[in-house]
């Protein structure tokens, strides 16, 4: 309970004293469905964006191909899943996983990502991330490092990767891809016909560059902290809408119109943010939250 109670003074401490600090997540995939329309489509982010899917392209062809859903890095639940594709032989600066999405309004855009391949059927063991700014810009680097995939969740990761800035606030979709570079597999065969890649926790991070402003006032109180089912909000003004963000800056549940309580039942214990937006859109509170 002592470090619980030092988590939550230090970070509400931390959030008084800057402007605009915090990351909101733009864009994400967890893949939480295996079936149905939206299961490929993004499940975190703006409105905006949870309209686009992620898509499996081959580049001298001009075609997507199938993609399907799989065990993915949080499997052991039963409740999640990962993008999966086979065919990925002859796929060397040709073959790529895609995402699109906006990012207007905000700047400091980072990326996170997980890759797998291996078992039975290994897929490509090397990829390039790179982005464009519309379908028709050029594609260009997101970073000189190369992602090296194995049999596992850990090794093939994406930990925060600064997107350029020309990316940021951008007035038409961005595309970031992840691009087979080498038809070498991840148990250092050659791919074939069967190969097999997974990736899953797409996530794009920015900063809100519209101006919101700290006002820890807007909500005097949450309680009780920590909690297990429900969060009271004691507040001066109604919230227009209420986010739940993981530490890393994701958020894990949006709730518009929250009123004076939040279900928190569906969360797993551990540390939290609750960001309060008001009604007018221009203030917000902050508050540590932790759930047992």
């Amino acid at each position: 309970m002592k470090k619980s109670l030092l988590f939550a003074l230090a970070i509400t401490g931390a959030f008084m004293f800057s402007s605009y600090g915090q990351s909101d997540t733009v864009s994400g995939f967890s893949f939480s469905l295996n079936t149905g329309l939206d299961s490929l489509n993004a499940n975190y982010g703006l409105s905006v964006n949870l309209g686009y899917d992620i898509r499996f392209e081959t580049e001298s062809t001009g075609t997507s191909d199938s993609i399907t859903l799989t065990n993915g890095v949080y499997s052991s639940g039963g409740t999640d899943y990962a993008a999966t594709a086979d065919d990925w032989h002859n796929g060397a600066n040709d073959k790529y996983w895609l995402v699109k999405f906006k990012t207007t309004d905000y700047t400091n855009l980072v990326l996170y990502s997980k890759q797998r391949s291996g078992g039975a059927t290994p897929g490509p063991k090397y990829f390039k991330v790179q982005y464009r700014i519309s379908s028709s810009g050029t594609w260009t680097d997101v970073s000189s490092d190369t992602i090296t995939v194995a049999n596992d969740w850990n090794t093939g990761v994406v930990n925060g990767w600064a997107i350029p800035s020309d990316a940021w606030n951008a007035s038409q979709s961005v595309y970031i891809r992840w691009i087979s570079i080498s038809d070498s597999s991840s148990a250092n065969t050659i791919v074939d016909s069967t190969g097999i890649s997974k990736i899953d926790e797409i996530f794009i991070l920015g900063t809100n560059s519209v101006g919101i402003t700290e006002n820890i006032g807007f909500c005097n109180n949450i309680y009780p902290n920590p909690a297990t089912d429900i969060v009271n909000i004691v507040s001066t003004e109604p919230a227009a809408v209420a986010y739940i963000m993981a530490i890393d800056g994701r958020v894990v549940s949006t709730v518009s119109n929250p009123g004076s309580q939040l279900n928190v039942s569906n969360l797993a214990s551990g540390n939290y943010f609750l960001r309060l937006i008001s009604e007018n859109n221009t203030t917000q509170s902050i508050h540590a939250l932790i759930i047992e």
